[in-house]
């Protein structure tokens, strides 16, 4: 995601938070979220190095009465094969530790973002998440990358009595991943 999703959340009228990661020809790449509703206490939060930098980003907003944490996150993608390590597994589940090490616990809220889990749900930095925010989705996770691999997830720790629905968007919007676009309301 570049710097140009600040322009787009502005059009929109949505409010956005943008930590950039990297510079690659001219354009910062980076973690955004970007949200209907105000974000506040909005932060960085540097991962693990393994091949390259990664980050995470969290903010809170209120929803009906309902401050919720949104944290979004982009695990590593590659595999350190010179580290004798398994298709990156170990590398995003170091960087998911941290993650979750660094995000209040209990904390109603979303976590989303690329996880890189190209093992599938079995693999460790995805189980982890999901223990932490164990409410959704039902089902199997969508492709969102490739049109077959489900690389890109959204996980809920709900308030009592209230739901949330997902789905991948139609589009890639330039990008080699399709979204992945939450509602959340009470039931």
């Amino acid at each position: 995601m570049d710097a140009d999703v600040l322009e787009l959340a502005h059009r929109l009228g949505l409010t956005a938070f943008f930590a950039p990661t990297r510079s690659s020809a001219g354009t910062e790449r980076g973690n955004a979220v970007l949200a209907t509703r105000p974000l506040v206490d909005a932060r960085a939060i540097e991962l693990p190095r393994e091949r390259q930098r990664r980050m995470a980003i969290s903010a809170f907003t209120d929803v009906d009465g309902e401050r919720l944490l949104v944290a979004n996150v982009h695990l590593e993608n590659r595999a350190a094969w010179w580290r004798g390590a398994l298709p990156g597994d170990r590398m995003r589940e170091r960087q998911m530790r941290a993650l979750l090490a660094e995000l209040p616990a209990g904390v109603p809220g979303v976590l989303g973002g690329d996880f890189n889990t190209w093992l599938g749900t079995s693999e460790p930095a995805y189980r982890l998440a999901a223990e932490q925010f164990p409410d959704g989705p039902p089902g199997p996770p969508v492709a969102t990358y490739g049109d077959r691999l489900p690389l890109d997830h959204l996980l809920f720790r709900l308030p009592p009595g209230w739901s949330a629905g997902w789905e991948r968007a139609p589009s890639r919007y330039g990008s080699d991943h399709y979204p992945v676009v939450a509602v959340l309301g009470r039931s």
